[in-house]
């Protein structure tokens, strides 16, 4: 069967309309508060960020700018985080709060603990999937600073998240994430 050029010129026409449709719709999204999450840190899907409202309290799951330090390089080098819009050039991330300013956190290779409660699926990874070391955090004291969070994520065990980078400035926090449609 052979095709004329003028039903190639309708396909490659509604291609570039359809195309057209699907970036309108993504920046759209962005304006909405919409944020695709496809990452396994957190359930995949579309997630709502609205305005964070004060106190942040534990277990809220917002969406992070990384500070740029170099944990954060690190991890960017390596493709823990995409690039994006924040300082330093990295996508924002979404993670549950896990402890706030006042809170005690412990590190150790069985996991992370607030307050002496341990947080399930925090345990650091000695190394990445690509067999490259990885480095905790290792807090020189317990308590949480005023102005910080730390965010970590137990919904993957390979969740790039403070057990590695330490805490977030509160300044750093772009709103709280709701999911609309997302896996399990």
């Amino acid at each position: 069967m052979r095709v004329s050029r003028a039903q190639r010129r309708r396909v490659l026409a509604a291609s570039g309309v359809a195309g057209a449709l699907v970036m309108t719709s993504l920046a759209s999204a962005g304006v909405a508060g919409l944020r695709i999450n496809d990452t396994p840190s957190m359930p995949r899907g579309l997630w709502r960020v609205v305005t964070a409202v004060a106190p942040l309290r534990d277990g809220s799951v917002v969406t992070i700018c990384p500070p740029d330090a170099p944990p954060i390089r690190v991890g960017a080098g390596r493709g823990y985080i995409p690039p994006g819009s924040c300082p330093g050039g990295y996508e924002p991330l979404v993670k549950p709060i896990a402890a706030r300013a006042g809170d005690c956190v412990a590190v150790s290779a069985a996991g992370v603990t607030v307050n002496g409660r341990p947080v399930p699926g925090t345990a650091p990874l000695a190394h990445d999937s690509a067999g490259r070391p990885l480095r905790a955090f290792s807090p020189d004291a317990c308590t949480v600073p005023p102005g910080d969070v730390w965010v970590l994520s137990g919904h993957d065990p390979r969740s790039f998240d403070s057990r590695y980078f330490g805490p977030v400035p509160v300044a750093n926090v772009l709103g709280v994430a709701r999911p609309v449609w997302v896996t399990p």
